[in-house]
Parts: C-alpha cells; structure tokens; sequence
C-alpha cells in the first residue's frame, strides 16, 4: 500500500473530464487541483485564494471536485459554491469529522469571493 500523489488523482479527474465530455455534461462539474489545496501547498491564505479563484469561474449550480489530503490519504470535497453547500467525502469509515484545515480553505475562498 503506497500513498498516491497529486498526480495521480490528476490523471483521473483529467479521465472523469473526458467522460463528462462525451456526456456533454461539463458544464456541469468544475475541477480543482489537488496540488494547490493539500496539505504542504502553502499557507491557508495562499490555498483560500486559489480555491476562490477557481469558484470565481461558475457559472451557476456547477459543482466543483477539490480532492484534499490532509496528509496521508485523501478526502474529497464536493463544493456549489452558489448555494455555499460543501460535501466531505471521507473514504475511511472511523474518520467522521470534518478536516479542520480543509474547512478553513473553503471558508476562508468563500469570504474572498464575497468581499
């Protein structure tokens, strides 16, 4: 069992696009890098502008997919930015709450994007 990296969840949100491309259905799902959020990416404030940056871009009910690791495996976000509603997927059934650092990125891109 080895950790993946930012790669490779990259490589896979990059084949979930394609699909959704086929599908004609992008419009739908917006992505965000997975590098420029984990943990080890710079500080929260640095992240925060970053993720509010990306949210800036949609155009309506898109949802956004920002995978998070928080250090040692990764956790998922699902993030509609305009009904300021975001999803904590958690592959890992003991792990019931909600990443702190994570939190203080969405929170803090959403105050960003308000003011």
């Amino acid at each position: 069992m080895e950790e993946i990296g930012a790669t490779v969840v990259a490589v896979y949100m990059r084949y979930l696009h394609d699909v959704l491309k086929q599908a004609n259905m992008c419009s739908m799902v917006g992505f965000i890098d997975p590098a420029t959020v984990s943990a080890n990416s710079g500080t929260i404030a640095d992240r925060s502008r970053l993720v509010a940056a990306r949210l800036q871009k949609t155009d309506g009910e898109q949802i956004f997919m920002m995978p998070y690791n928080p250090g040692r495996r990764w956790i998922l976000l699902i993030v509609r930015a305009k009904r300021e509603t975001v999803y904590f997927l958690d592959p890992l059934p003991e792990n019931r709450v909600v990443d702190e650092e994570a939190k203080n990125i969405v929170n803090r891109a959403k105050n960003i994007i308000i003011t």
